[in-house]
């Protein structure tokens, strides 16, 4: 199979790019033939300390398939190693968080092609065909986005780990189909624009450059809505946008 992957990404309006806190597997153009493919999103919490640098390990986990205990042992040895305040000791016990979509491309024997969709948290997988969203998980609908999704963890907790809800979703792929990975955020503003005006699709496909995506988060993080919200909530966004052919 085919595989092309282009990923898309913004750090919150006012922030610098070193403080960009989702993470991508790949994050470099991929184009190539394999037999099976793996990519994922992440999207660090904030609030909790080196949320980045976990995100980036759980993109990386899922794709090369390295168990959580090994992530977890990465962050804290990467973490250990800084020399940080106090205050910001005291905030690195409570660990790192992170919300997680993987999404695992095979190649059938016959005529049926798989994949796989892992997630834990907010993050989502849109399954598109003939210009048409056929899928959308583990998020249906705009208004199942709220400020407490389940997330990943990088110290071992008994208790948040069962808290953390990995879902999964089976499926067929067929030759052109698109598949995109969104955060939170540009997923809950994608999932409202197609319930209101069916064009969610049409918009993703049109995103070709960096520029056309800075424009459009940039125009829909300005956008004012009814209720005084902006279209498209103010935070890291990232974009994977993958096709495969057979």
């Amino acid at each position: 199979m085919h595989v092309n992957a282009k990923t898309f990404w913004l750090p919150k309006s006012g922030n610098a790019i070193e403080e960009y806190e989702d993470a991508a597997y790949p994050f470099e153009l991929f184009d190539a033939e394999v037999a099976e493919f793996k990519c994922a999103v992440a999207d660090g919490a904030t609030e909790t300390s080196f949320a980045g640098l976990w995100a980036q390990l759980l993109v990386e986990g899922f794709a090369e398939k390295h168990p959580l205990k090994l992530l977890r042992e990465r962050w804290n040895a990467d973490v250990r190693q800084k020399d940080l305040p106090w205050y910001a000791e005291e905030k690195l016990e409570k660990g790192a968080y992170a919300a997680l979509a993987g999404l695992h491309l095979k190649k059938g024997r016959g005529k049926k092609n798989s994949y796989l969709i892992e997630a834990t948290g907010d993050c989502c997988v849109f399954h598109v065909r003939d210009n048409e969203m056929i899928s959308s998980f583990p998020m249906l609908r705009s208004e199942e986005f709220h400020n407490a999704p389940a997330l990943i963890c990088s110290h071992e907790d008994a208790r948040v780990d069962a808290q953390m809800e990995k879902l999964s979703k089976k499926g067929e792929w067929k030759d052109g189909d698109t598949f995109f990975l969104l955060t939170d955020a540009i997923a809950c503003w994608a999932l409202k624009r197609e319930e209101e005006l069916q064009d969610m699709t049409n918009v993703l496909q049109n995103i070709e450059t960096h520029d056309d995506f800075c424009r459009l988060v940039g125009e829909e993080r300005q956008s004012i809505l009814e209720d005084g919200r902006a279209a498209m909530k103010n935070d890291d966004v990232t974009l994977l946008c993958v096709t495969v052919c057979t």
